[in-house]
């Protein structure tokens, strides 16, 4: 059965659309503000919102790597046609991560960034890259033509992604700066064009 599925690229790609947007409108819901038990002056104002700093940065931090995640989904399927039942399975996988993000990023804010709140994330991360190579494989699966080798992406998260959890244990906000910069080197315009697949 798996064989003569057909799904048109449209509704494969509204559908991953949908979920993506979905998922980037949460995080914004995981902003907490102190409760006062008065009337807050101006001053505790300007104090409860300067005291979330490390939401904001949590929230830039999700944000960018769903907006890029996105990009990336986005050019893996840009230049193909059929859409076969693997690259569904993987890439539902994919956004089973990717939805489990705005949680992470709820973990970190209501937590506070420590070794547990972290890895927790990382973990998260590590899954939406599992997904990504499990569609990379998937789409190489369907076009025989296309080269069978790993792309940068591929090896630089596999490997780094796992090694920046292990970080976060001992040392948090390095972990966080590590996923930081994964985010940066997935945006290079270079990388995204690297993951658009042009069967011939």
């Amino acid at each position: 059965m798996a064989k003569d599925f057909t799904l048109s690229k449209s509704r494969f790609e509204a559908f991953s659309d949908g979920v993506f947007a979905i998922a980037i409108t949460l995080l914004v819901l995981e902003f907490h503000l102190p409760a006062f038990e008065s009337a807050p002056t101006r001053t505790d104002e300007l104090h409860a919102l300067a005291g979330i700093w490390p939401q904001y940065l949590v929230y830039f931090a999700s944000f960018a790597t769903i907006g890029i995640m996105w990009l990336n989904h986005h050019a893996q399927f840009r230049h193909l046609e059929r859409i076969t039942y693997g690259m569904v399975v993987a890439s539902l996988a994919l956004l089973l991560f990717v939805c489990l993000i705005p949680f992470a990023t709820e973990v970190l804010a209501k937590f506070g960034i420590n070794n547990v709140t972290v890895v927790y994330y990382g973990i998260v991360l590590l899954g939406c890259t599992l997904g990504y190579n499990l569609v990379y494989w998937q789409i190489l699966a369907a076009h025989p033509q296309l080269p069978r080798r790993p792309l940068l992406w591929n090896v630089v998260g596999v490997s780094v992604y796992p090694l920046a959890t292990i970080i976060a244990y001992f040392a948090p906000y390095a972990g966080i700066g590590l996923f930081a910069l994964l985010a940066i080197f997935y945006m290079l315009p270079s990388n995204v064009a690297a993951v658009a697949f042009r069967p011939k």
